[in-house]
């Protein structure tokens, strides 16, 4: 489901309504859509709401127990800059809900991180008058609060919004590393590059490129290289089309398509 969720993350860049919501369906290229996800931004009085929500369904569901992510950003508007303030992570699956807040501190470069975990134990005993077995259910509560290994500006969410700031300065096959909260590698460290031919081709030409294309670098033991790689093609209206993560171990490529009837616009 991480892998999922960051497919999703890369589909949030550049949507410009005031309320909008968009639909995609998460394919595994051997098992067909295992997953759906919303995205959606508002918008209002200076200030910004961005909410990612994926859920597993059919077979990858029951492999994972219903598996639910949800990511939301929030904080103000700074010219057309998001300045986060909060991002909320919440993880949830059969039993098991896990909720982590970040809170920016960006005067000091301080990000407080607080957990909280909701988790069902259920305990089984021999009832041997019965001959049945007892099952007890309870629940267990956790908290935690910390400081977060690392300081950075953006939250996962909001540096993808930000990041046309980064990518219009870019050359064609330069390299960025940027960093966000909401990323347990290399202190929130992302790899983003932009392709040659592609770009190059259009710059040549003296045209804007009819799709933005970038690459993210993902360095995780799931790939079957040890080193993986997000390719994201954005269409002309600035919503991503496809976002395609390669060699997936055990399961190929997973791809995020973007479902074109299913746009709600509010």
């Amino acid at each position: 489901m991480k892998k999922v969720i960051f497919i999703l993350i890369f589909m949030t860049r550049l949507i410009y309504a005031s309320d909008t919501t968009v639909q995609y369906d998460i394919d595994f290229s051997v098992a067909g859509t295992i997953a759906k996800a919303t995205i959606q931004r508002v918008e209002e009085n200076g200030n910004y709401v961005i909410t990612l929500q994926a859920h597993t369904i059919g077979i990858a569901a029951k492999l994972t127990n219903n598996r639910r992510e949800s990511y939301i950003s929030q904080g103000s508007v700074v010219g057309s800059e998001l300045i986060t303030d909060v991002l909320v992570v919440i993880r949830a699956t059969n039993g098991k809900e896990k909720f982590t807040v970040y809170k920016f501190d960006h005067k000091n470069k301080v990000v407080q991180k607080d957990t909280s975990e909701i988790k069902q134990v259920v305990t089984k005993r021999m009832d041997v008058i019965n001959m049945c077995m007892i099952e007890t259910v309870k629940e267990e509560f956790s908290y935690d609060s910390v400081k977060n290994d690392y300081y950075a500006e953006n939250d996962i969410v909001s540096l993808f919004f930000n990041s046309r700031y980064y990518l219009g300065s870019m050359n064609a096959g330069e390299v960025k590393k940027l960093r966000a909260v909401g990323i347990k590698t290399n202190e929130g460290e992302l790899v983003i590059s932009t392709p040659v031919r592609e770009v190059a081709g259009n710059k040549e030409q003296g045209e804007l490129p009819k799709y933005e294309l970038f690459n993210v670098a993902i360095n995780k033991d799931y790939f079957t290289n040890g080193n993986g790689k997000l390719n994201v093609r954005l269409d002309p209206d600035g919503f991503p089309a496809k976002v395609t993560m390669n060699d997936v171990a055990l399961f190929g490529d997973i791809v995020g398509i973007r479902l074109y009837d299913e746009v709600a616009f509010k």
